[in-house]
């Protein structure tokens, strides 16, 4: 039978070989006659069977591929010709069925491969719902219906596509068998925000086109004017409104376009109908999917005349050529017709049903209200003054900047000068964007007040006039873009919560103007559509509209407000919501009365959020069902677990039945803030609130608060890294607002910790307030400013216990019964008014007592079915692990979005959590900051996450350790773009350390995270985690520093440790890394002197390698105090603590301290070998003198054996070191010594480091100083020198008293009064015997000083000189020194002694205080920085050093009625001046204040003075002002304390 078949077949086809034509026949074929085609035979064979395109069949030509190859190629072979993958997997599959001879047949019904890519694509997305980021995928490897029934779940997975998507992409394909051909609806290019929906043209108006067509000659298609009606979709407002409109007629421009569209390949044609098919404009509906069904290009060409008119076909023909790459084609195009008629024809500018609707969809994405936007940016040109008065649209918007091209906006009716009537405004030059990014919004205050920025000149400043478009080019415009790149940074807005209004009060008439520079330099880093515009006028509108278009190949017309008169814009804005406010807010004023808060005084509250006392008054009609529903959902969302809200105790207070439940200690906490008010006569007092994390403290404060605000100006403070003054200058200005006479303010500080006392702010808002009181005298009976602090403590009833408890009160995890019977009701009264509060899971775990077993249940039951290689499970973790290890932590919602792999269109949270199922009752969306700018999503309580973490690891063994490498080997989490809160979280989580319970502000050694997971896996996993994290982030040291610490800390694998500090040091040369350096060798040391204690073995080596680990570590910490000494600005060490593995906020001492261990380390060391035992008086002594330096190691007597003389070797090598190094040790302890003397210290680590210091130094005088023992018998034996050693006796009595220097002596005051005279008698003695010795002047200075101690302590001993006695030898001291002597001793002696009287003058005074301060300058600069000094004496009222009045003496009179801390408590917040004790004995000196510096007035002589506290009103420029003030002495200069007004 078949050989009757060849005859015909090959006279059918005459030019095909007979192999080849069989197979097109269906017949079977072997290998070896395929294998027989030709290049031209396979060619053909994939035009004519495989139905590829011709430019796909032309590659395989290019490439010489005959049969004799074809046989062999698979998948990847063709990808590798640079084919799609769509083509790819189908020509694979056809080879694959020739091959077999079963010929290709599709499993799936015949109408799926008629499908384009494009049909494709629209059944993915429609019945599907597979992730759009796929389906681009697929359509960009040209995925047609035909390629599709090819694939198979390999082919998917090669896409990178999921096998969960790819499996249903299959199982979807086969159910078509079972069904009906699914309808695929047109794709819609929404605007983001867009939630509308374009309905299809009615069937009539197809079947009415298609019957037009189809009843004409295809060579004289032409229409005639008849209307064809088609439905126009109005999307403004979400409403759908229909107009008519009619088909223009048709000339020649169809058959050019047809001409056109002729050059076209097949799969080009079918990508420009599919766009055609999405386009749309606001005059023309888009075309109908059943209008393009079947369509050639003559039908195509004239569906576009008929539809859009002649010269709109034209314009949307060249734009999408252009948009399917065939550039070069519309230009020609655009050449042969001429440019399309824009704006010019009244035919093309239909007027719009309404621009107002549209104007509200711009602003609001189809809502009411303004808040879908976090932040709008306003770009506007030239205005004139009659539009101005319809501008005040603009104080309604939350504007982040506004970019002005008017220079005169700033003068008398310009835009910027009328909007800064009602609303702060900072004016800002784009240079001023340049920088980092969180500096540049901390230091120009964006978000919290709004920037506007002039672009071209401000006319009000000299040398800043406007330029000329050629200038600003070359000068302006880099800056201006890099303005623009500093706005769209992800960084600063999320995408899509920002809108940019480009408002032209004037036209743009050509491409040479900076508004049209600045709107391309916006195209480029952001998409157009955010970006509308707003024009004055219509032809403003045109001129503006064919720029763009003439020159960005856009069109803005659905982005634009054209028609609106600029009134008409201005009252459909003022009409938009939010309506988040009050009308008129309201602060209480004296005498019950009331006082407006201006929006524009707001404003200038940048640090505090203020609650009013008419707060969520006459916001909502209350009657209205938009109440009803705004009051379930933020009840529902408080009970569930968000932050607490004003409107929660509004809401509570209106249904006086269904009560905010109240914690124990509420009334305690008013009753305490209340007697305060009236009791206390402090300007500021604090108040502590001490609660457990997640027990409702915060709540607690905030509902006290609220109860209590119509008796103070309460405010909440936004940001605690604020600067103290500026916090108080805020305080103070609330205070005065809108009143003659101050009220008090109740300032609540959140989320303080333990670690953290806000006493720097409690003394600025003190001062602040002071300073408003001075002029205000009647008002000073009570305290005028009330902080609430709450404080989150691992402890609250101990931290209770350790303070003053009439001004703190503390809560915990615990209720008590009275507590649980208000749950139990507030839990009847939610079931009445919500569905399932049951669920409410913060809520019922309060309601249930905190106790653990209610979150181990619900972890249970929630996470049985947990699958970690879900994305939904693995975020579910990470959230969990970040809520339980990184306080106040959550992750950005777009951040999950992209995580889920969700593309999302609008700001919708619901739809994250409804991916996140079944976990999402555990999770909430909060606002990540005040204003909104940005979303994240985290648990809802502290406990539930620590509970899923454990039932994770018991259920389903995930640990801790496997989340974390799970986060840091997301690449996403570390992308550019991702929010650097979101790096602090996880960072905090590795290193950031809890504070012990039991050693002052000591913390542990690592983060609770690291704990847990080096108890659980040990050395390898915690390595593993630190080492990844370090490659996450290469820029950070903190994290090889804290390895490094775990490394010598908990393993003591030394030479480990010591390679990550370097590499924490080379990412960071700071003191803290070179510290850690040093700590390793330090801790190296010690380790290998346990050892040899333990081994009690000799090995000479041993010592040679100890002497290397101590020089090391010495070094290391010389760097880190060099370092820590020369920094000029402390903060930017550590700019943020939450992230650097230390526990101080500064390096300060701590390297001196440092190398004073290791140097004692080393003297252990040396007293240990054979020949220095410490235990034999003269061994000790030959090892004493070699340190001393008056013994060479080859001169101390030993045993002649190897080991002695290896020893001797190898001390005879480090020599020059070890002989330095008790020198090097006295000059620490002195100079440590004077810190510990002169500076004041306010912390636990002052305290620490000084009994470390003490201790060490016991040791130094056990080594170093002779016994009087010892001394004696050195006297014997050498008589001749009894003399020198009487000296020398004095001079060790002295450093063993650790009075050989001025700051020592100066600290005798402090010392019983016995060993001060013995002290007074050495230097009386050392007076007369060392005359000619080159530090005499030094030993007559601590003479003096001697004196005017023993005075103090014993004014009737025999050692006492008398005061002309001792101001004639500090006479001759000053004569021998002069005015430029190094040190300030003598010049503080010389303000002790010559301070002139009330009556006198003492015109020397001026030069010594000249001098002490160039000295103190010099010689305690390393002290002084970021550093107050404390005065020992202080100005009384007698004469002589009678009229010397110190500081111990004053405590006396103290010490009896309180504790040394309350004292000290007294002094740091200057009260104690107000004290009767201090008035009567200390004499207040008259002074002037002059361009902020304070002015001893003595005669006509005028002494400066520092105020010893530093007042916000000292340093704000005030006019010359008499004062009064007490006058302390210290070490660089005079201090002014308690500096009262005196008119």
């Amino acid at each position: 039978m078949w050989s009757s078949f060849q005859p015909l077949l090959l006279f059918r086809f005459p030019h095909f070989p007979l192999s080849f034509v069989t197979s097109c026949c269906g017949f079977k074929m072997s290998q070896s006659e395929i294998e027989a085609w030709s290049q031209e035979d396979v060619h053909r064979w994939l035009i004519k069977e495989v139905k590829v395109s011709q430019s796909c069949a032309d590659t395989f030509l290019k490439e010489e591929v005959s049969g004799e190859y074809l046989v062999h190629f698979g998948k990847t072979d063709i990808l590798e010709l640079g084919l799609k993958h769509g083509p790819a997997v189908k020509i694979s599959c056809y080879v694959a069925s020739l091959i077999e001879g079963s010929g290709h047949k599709s499993e799936y019904p015949a109408y799926v491969s008629t499908w384009t890519k494009e049909q494709v694509s629209q059944w993915f997305l429609q019945h599907v719902k597979l992730y759009r980021k796929y389906v681009e995928q697929l359509l960009e490897e040209d995925v047609s219906g035909d390629c599709l029934v090819c694939f198979k779940k390999q082919d998917f997975l090669d896409l990178n596509i999921k096998a969960g998507p790819a499996v249903k992409i299959l199982a979807e394909l086969k159910k078509l068998n079972d069904r009906p051909e699914p309808s695929l609806e047109p794709l819609m290019d929404h605007r983001e925000g867009d939630d509308v929906t374009l309905p299809q043209t009615r069937e009539n108006t197809q079947s009415d086109s298609k019957k037009k067509t189809e009843s004409e000659p295809q060579s004289e298609k032409t229409l005639t004017e008849k209307e064809v009606e088609t439905t126009k979709c109005n999307t403004v407002g979400g409403t759908h409104k229909a107009a008519e409109v009619k088909l223009q007629p048709e000339s020649s421009k169809s058959t050019v376009i047809k001409d056109y569209l002729d050059n076209l390949r097949g799969d080009d044609f079918k990508n420009f109908q599919f766009h055609l098919l999405e386009y749309k404009n606001v005059e023309n509906n888009s075309i109908p999917l059943g209008a393009l069904e079947n369509k050639d290009r003559v039908d195509t060409a004239q569906l576009l005349t008929s539809h859009f008119g002649n010269q709109e076909a034209l314009r949307v023909t060249i734009q999408l050529l252009k948009k399917i790459g065939q550039r070069q084609l519309a230009l020609q195009l655009e050449t042969d017709t001429g440019p399309p008629e824009q704006c010019l024809s009244r035919n093309y500018t239909k007027t719009e049903a309404n621009q107002g609707e549209k104007l509200k969809m711009l602003l609001t994405c189809g809502g009411n209200s303004l808040d879908n936007y976090a932040r709008f940016v306003v770009v506007v040109n030239k205005s004139r003054q009659e539009q101005i008065q319809y501008l005040n649209f603009l104080s309604k918007l939350k504007l982040f900047c506004v970019l002005d091209f008017d220079p005169n906006s700033l003068s008398s009716g310009g835009l910027c000068n009328s909007y800064r009537e009602s609303r702060v405004a900072n004016l800002h030059l784009p240079v001023q964007f340049q920088g980092q990014i969180e500096s540049v919004k901390k230091d120009l205050n964006l978000n919290l007040q709004t920037s506007w920025v002039f672009c071209n000149g401000r006319n009000d400043l000299e040398g800043d006039k406007e330029l000329e478009y050629r200038e600003w080019l070359r000068k302006s415009c880099k800056d201006v873009d890099h303005l623009v790149s500093f706005i769209c940074n992800p960084d600063v807005f999320l995408e899509g919560r920002w809108l940019i209004i480009f408002l032209l009060l004037s036209p743009v008439s050509t491409e040479k103007d900076p508004v049209f520079d600045t709107y391309k330099s916006f195209i480029k880093h952001t998409d157009e559509k955010n970006i509308i515009c707003i024009c004055e006028s219509q032809d403003t509108y045109c001129k503006w509209r064919k720029l763009i278009q003439e020159k960005c190949d856009f069109d803005i017309e659905h982005l634009s407000i054209n028609e609106l008169t600029l009134s008409e814009i201005n009252g459909t804005i003022m009409g938009l919501g939010p309506v988040t406010q009050s009308c008129t807010r309201l602060l209480p004023s004296s005498g019950s009365s009331d006082v407006v808060l201006k929006q524009k005084d707001e404003d200038l509250l940048t640090a505090l959020k203020v609650l009013a006392s008419n707060e969520c008054e006459n916001v909502f009609d209350e009657s209205s069902p938009e109440f009803d529903q705004f009051r379930i959902k933020v009840e529902e969302e408080f009970y569930r677990g968000a932050k607490v809200s004003w409107w929660n105790f509004y809401f509570c207070d209106k249904d006086k039945e269904k009560p905010f439940i109240k914690r124990e200690k509420h009334d305690n906490v008013k009753k305490m803030i209340r007697s305060q008010k009236a009791h206390s006569r402090k300007a500021c007092v604090l108040l502590n609130l001490f609660h457990d994390p997640g027990c409702g403290g915060t709540t607690l404060a905030m509902h006290a608060m609220w109860e209590l605000r119509k008796e103070f100006r309460c405010a909440i403070l936004k940001d605690n890294m604020l600067p103290k003054t500026e916090v108080a200058n805020q305080i103070q200005h609330l205070m005065k607002l809108e009143s003659e006479k101050l009220s008090p303010v109740l300032l609540l500080i959140d989320e303080s910790k333990e670690t953290e006392t806000p006493s720097d702010l409690v003394n600025c808002i003190r001062l602040a307030v002071e300073d408003l009181l001075d002029f205000n005298l009647d008002e000073g009976q009570h305290c005028k400013v009330v902080i609430l602090n709450c404080v989150r403590s691992h402890n609250p009833k101990e931290q209770y216990r350790q303070h003053n408890q009439t001004q703190n009160q503390y809560i915990t995890a615990k209720l008590t019964p009275e507590e649980q019977k208000e749950f139990e009701k507030k839990l009847k009264d939610l079931q009445e008014t919500h569905e399932k509060p049951e669920n409410f899971y913060s809520f019922m775990f309060m309601k249930n007592n905190f106790d653990k077993t209610y979150t181990e249940n619900l972890a249970f039951n929630t996470l049985n079915h947990f699958d970690f290689s879900t994305k939904a499970a693995q975020l579910f973790s990470f959230l969990a692990l970040l809520k339980t290890y990184a306080e106040k932590s959550e992750i950005a919602l777009s951040l999950c979005e992209d995580f889920l792999q969700m593309k999302m269109i609008r700001w919708e949270e619901d739809c994250v959590l409804d991916r996140m199922n079944p976990y999402s009752n555990f999770l909430i969306v909060d606002s990540m900051n005040d204003w909104d700018e940005y979303k994240g999503i985290r648990i809802l309580h502290h406990a539930i996450a620590s509970a899923c973490l454990d039932e994770l690891e018991r259920s389903h063994n995930l640990k801790v350790s496997d989340i974390v490498k799970e986060i840091l080997h997301c690449d996403l989490f570390f992308s550019a773009g991702v929010k650097h809160k979101f790096m602090l979280f996880i960072i905090q989580m590795l290193i950031k350390r809890r504070k012990r319970k039991k050693d002052g502000e000591e913390r542990e050694p690592f983060s609770p995270l690291i704990e847990k997971i080096h108890s659980q896996e040990g050395r390898q996993t915690v390595q593993e985690i630190f080492e990844t994290a370090s490659s996450r982030f290469e820029k950070l040291s903190s994290i090889p520093q804290a390895l490094a610490r775990y490394l010598y800390i908990n393993v003591r694998d030394f030479p480990e440790a010591l390679i990550w500090a370097e590499k924490a040091k080379n990412i960071k040369n700071n003191p803290f890394t070179f510290d850690t350096i040093g700590q390793i060798h330090k801790s190296n040391l010690k380790s290998n002197i346990e050892r040899e204690k333990q081994e009690n073995t000799r090995n000479p080596e041993n010592l040679h390698k100890n002497i290397e680990i101590a020089i090391n570590g010495w070094k290391a910490f010389q760097r880190a105090q060099e370092l820590s000494d020369f920094e000029n600005e402390r903060e930017e060490e550590t700019a943020d603590d939450e992230s650097e593995d230390y526990p101080r906020k500064w390096y300060n001492v701590y390297g001196h301290i440092s190398m004073l261990e290791i140097s004692f380390l080393i003297f252990d060391i040396l007293s240990r070998l054979p020949f220095f035992e410490k235990d034999d008086p003269l061994k000790k002594q030959y090892l004493r003198s070699f340190l001393n330096k008056s013994m060479p190691i080859n001169s101390v007597h030993r045993e002649n054996t190897d080991i002695n003389n290896r020893y001797v070797e190898i001390i005879s090598e480090h020599e020059p070191f070890l002989t330095k190094l008790k020198t090097d040790v006295k000059e620490r302890f002195d100079f440590l010594d004077s810190y510990f003397v002169y500076i004041k210290q306010n912390s636990e680590y002052d305290k620490t480091n000084h009994r470390t210091v003490s201790e060490l130094f016991k040791k130094y005088v056990d080594l170093f100083c002779a016994t009087p023992d010892e001394r004696r018998k050195e006297q014997k034996v050498k008589t001749n020198l009894n003399q020198k050693l009487n000296i020398e006796e004095r001079k060790r009595f002295l450093e063993t008293c650790q009075a050989d220097t001025f700051s020592g002596v100066l600290q005798c005051m402090d010392k019983p009064a016995e060993e001060t005279e013995q002290i007074t008698e050495c230097y009386a003695f050392l007076l007369q015997n060392t005359v000619h010795e080159r530090n005499h002047s030094k030993i007559k200075i601590n003479y003096i000083m001697s004196n005017i101690n023993l005075y103090h302590l014993n004014a009737k001993s025999k050692h006492v000189k008398k005061y002309s006695d001792l101001c004639t030898l500090l006479r001759e001291i000053l004569q021998d020194v002069g005015l430029q002597h190094p040190f300030p001793d003598p010049y503080f002696l010389a303000l002790l002694l010559f301070w002139p009287s009330p009556s006198e003058e003492n015109t020397d005074i001026a030069n010594y205080l000249t001098a002490i301060r160039q000295s103190s300058r010099k010689h305690l600069s390393k002290l002084l920085q970021k550093r107050s000094t404390i005065a020992y004496f202080y100005l009384g009222k007698g004469e002589g050093l009678k009229r010397l009045v110190s500081k111990p003496s004053l405590d006396e009179s103290f010490l009896r009625k309180m504790t040394r801390d309350a004292l000290a408590q007294l002094w740091r917040d200057g009260d104690i001046f107000k004290e009767n004790a201090i008035i009567n004995r200390l004499y207040r000196v008259n002074g002037t204040i002059q361009h902020g510096e304070v002015y001893a007035n003595y005669g006509k002589q005028k002494i400066p003075v520092r105020p010893a506290r530093i007042s916000p009103g000292l340093i704000s420029g005030f006019s010359t002002e008499k004062v009064s003030f007490y006058i302390g002495f210290a070490i660089n200069g005079p201090l002014a304390y308690d500096i009262k007004y005196e008119n």
